[in-house]
């Protein structure tokens, strides 16, 4: 088995193949996309968009394969699949002795509130990067209208 020193979460709306974690190879990083319950029934979706979905998230992960990248895929119907991204992340990071996690920052609110809840309970090193696929980077605005009293574009 490989060894690993960092583990790399990729969501299934951040199938950016242009983002630069996939600039290089680096065979310390192990890259893992889920298909996970706590996805499809936080609320209805039809099945094609789910299908959808899961057939991106699949043909991204063969992409990075086929760029010479690991990844733990985690199917639906997969044996070991606890169905929720906290359980499949402590497993990997046990499994493989990780010291690094990595994520891109969530697009919902909902995901990033649980991202925060899972990293809070990690034990090892965290970094969030920028998903790149916006003009602006997260806090742009934010860092922008700091000690401002009023919030105008004129400034």
């Amino acid at each position: 088995m490989a060894r690993f020193t960092t583990l790399r979460l990729v969501f299934g709306d951040q199938l950016n193949p242009h983002h630069s974690w996939f600039s290089h190879k680096d065979p310390e990083v192990l890259y893992t996309l889920m298909e996970v319950r706590q996805e499809t029934d936080y609320t209805r979706h039809y099945i094609q968009k789910i299908t959808a979905f899961f057939a991106a998230m699949r043909g991204f992960s063969s992409y990075l394969k086929n760029h010479g990248h690991a990844v733990a895929y985690v199917r639906i119907d997969e044996d070991g699949n606890h169905q929720s991204f906290e359980k499949n992340l402590l497993q990997l990071i046990r499994k493989h002795k990780i010291t690094v996690f990595e994520y891109q920052l969530p697009d919902e609110f909902r995901m990033d509130q649980q991202i925060q809840k899972i990293i809070d309970n990690l034990h090892i090193r965290v970094r969030s990067y920028d998903t790149e696929h916006f003009y602006t980077p997260r806090y742009a605005v934010y860092d922008f209208f700091e000690n401002k009293k009023q919030y105008l574009m004129e400034w």
